[in-house]
């Protein structure tokens, strides 16, 4: 089958892996961020990779500067602002603010930033952020951010949440336990995982999977995913040279270093043989695939959701060094 009839791999926003470190390590996080990584993207790779994305994809998308906390590495982040600034594309960056210790030195970055050529903040707001970053930085942050760029220039992801989360504490990190304690686990797993809209990749199926009723791998046998490893609006390049495909951690599609040799292969059904498995059958077939090359036995309990069958396959494959091409970031599978 060939995908002709729409054009693959053309996201409109396209986020820039700076380095994976955070220091929160968030229950919920899609590429297992954490303290334990320590790489970072140099400013050439920056100017490479926007100058690579701006030749592929000409004018109309927009860059993101994210992670893990881009803020940890302030001067590359001002340096990735300037260049992408002087490349004409639109620039935002996304934090969890756990940096943001002083209000005033964080409206200093910010106006810095400001004035460099970023266009906007995202500031992260949640339960799982919260576990790790009192609230009270957070809001230092979003409050610093609007000085700097007004408020129509800062995005908070997902405000929904700040009502609750104010109420449970503003000046320590709080136990998601806090949840299950207030309203059961059955409401509480409703709270997390729909209230947030959770993917279960990375880190969440496991960490998060007890709040949510879980399936068998054949509950999952009638779902691709195409759409997000073909399709996807929203994705990442990173600092080890990966194309990652929407939210998808650990999976690369490619080397952004020679895009248009993946855009060909990509339109021409020719991606690599784990990348082709997802497309057409889904994480069942990856399971089916795992099962046959490794002996991977399903969990007993079930999974969380289609991408927590995806990771808990690709563990498998990863140990018995299949598809080490596609199965990247190494360090992703280590971080669980």
């Amino acid at each position: 089958m060939r995908f002709s009839d729409r054009k693959a791999l053309l996201p409109r926003d396209i986020g820039l892996i700076l380095s994976y470190r955070c220091p929160s390590a968030c229950a919920h996080c899609l590429y297992n961020c954490g303290a334990g990584w320590h790489d970072w993207m140099t400013a050439d790779q920056v100017q490479l990779a926007l100058e690579n994305a701006r030749t592929a994809w000409g004018p109309g998308f927009q860059v993101h500067l994210t992670g893990g906390e881009p803020f940890l590495n302030y001067p590359l982040l001002l340096e990735a602002t300037r260049i992408a600034s002087d490349l004409n594309i639109p620039v935002y960056v996304e934090t969890s603010a756990s940096w943001c210790r002083d209000r005033d030195k964080a409206e200093d970055r910010f106006c810095q930033l400001r004035e460099a050529g970023m266009d906007a903040v995202l500031v992260s707001v949640s339960p799982f952020h919260q576990e790790a970053i009192p609230l009270r930085r957070t809001l230092d942050g979003i409050s610093a951010a609007r000085t700097a760029f007004g408020q129509d220039r800062v995005m908070i992801y997902q405000s929904q949440w700040l009502t609750e989360l104010s109420q449970r504490g503003m000046d320590a990190g709080v136990p998601l336990e806090d949840y299950t304690e207030a309203y059961g686990k059955v409401q509480a797993g409703i709270r997390l995982w729909k209230g947030y809209g959770l993917i279960s990749g990375g880190r969440a199926g496991y960490q998060l999977g007890n709040l949510v009723s879980k399936s068998p791998p054949e509950s999952f046998s009638h779902l691709d995913c195409r759409e997000e490893l073909l399709f996807a609006h929203h994705s990442h390049l990173d600092l080890y040279g990966h194309y990652i495909p929407a939210f998808c951690g650990g999976i690369s599609l490619g080397d952004w270093h020679t895009l248009q040799q993946l855009f060909e292969s990509a339109r021409s059904d020719s991606l690599q043989p784990l990348v082709k498995a997802l497309i057409h059958g889904g994480p069942y077939q990856l399971y089916k695939l795992a099962a046959k090359k490794t002996g991977y036995q399903c969990l007993a309990k079930g999974y969380a959701g289609k991408c927590h069958l995806c990771v808990d396959s690709r563990k498998a494959l990863v140990a018995a060094g299949i598809f080490p091409d596609s199965l990247q970031p190494e360090q992703f599978y280590q971080s669980f």
